[in-house]
């Protein structure tokens, strides 16, 4: 089922992940198949919609959680404020924490976005735990970002339809991990000077 992006229907969206469920929401970018990031139950129901098992990013409600699941470059938010909110994801080394195993999978880092949209942000919020975020297709397929196909291939998941969406290249994911910082996909933005 479709529904509309908007603060009345937060609420249904919480319950769906507390409930494990697999939803669609919109970010700044493309649209993104969303989990609860602690759930290793969850995320395999995610993996085995995608057909795959790779490291997954999590979304966090603000920059401050950040040193919760991963160091950041300098140990300060300078660099990171430059970029978010907004359409990048940044890979950082990962600390243990309370995400499950399949989100790192046996990468050393962990993917992090905080999109400039409040539906993800304020989902967050209320969720008070990481949400996965990732591209919505099968193993080896261009990501969907139309909602009406979103739905013919995959009809058993819910999806949150931000009518204004525009078409998209993704976020742009930047490591630092390492220095200097390394562009390991340009998206939507370039990486700011």
């Amino acid at each position: 089922m479709i529904y509309p992006a908007t603060t009345q229907y937060l609420d249904f969206a919480l319950q769906s992940l507390k409930d494990g469920d697999v939803i669609v929401y919109p970010t700044d970018t493309l649209y993104g198949f969303g989990v609860d990031a602690t759930s290793t139950e969850a995320i395999q129901k995610l993996n085995a919609l995608k057909g795959r098992s790779q490291p997954l990013s999590i979304i966090l409600k603000d920059v401050e959680d950040i040193p919760n699941y991963g160091i950041l470059p300098k140990g300060d938010f300078k660099e990171i404020k430059k970029l978010l909110p907004g359409p990048y994801t940044i890979l950082i080394t990962s600390l243990k924490s309370d995400l499950s195993p399949l989100v790192c999978n046996t990468s050393p880092k962990i993917g992090i976005r905080i999109p400039d949209h409040f539906f993800p942000l304020e989902l967050s919020k209320a969720f008070k735990k990481p949400i996965i975020t990732t591209s919505i297709n099968r193993h080896g397929n261009e990501p969907l970002n139309d909602v009406t196909q979103v739905e013919i291939d995959f009809p058993n998941v819910d999806i949150f339809e931000d009518n204004k969406h525009k078409p998209s290249k993704g976020s742009t994911i930047i490591d630092m991990s390492v220095n200097p910082f390394n562009i390991v996909r340009q998206g939507d933005s370039p990486f700011p000077k």
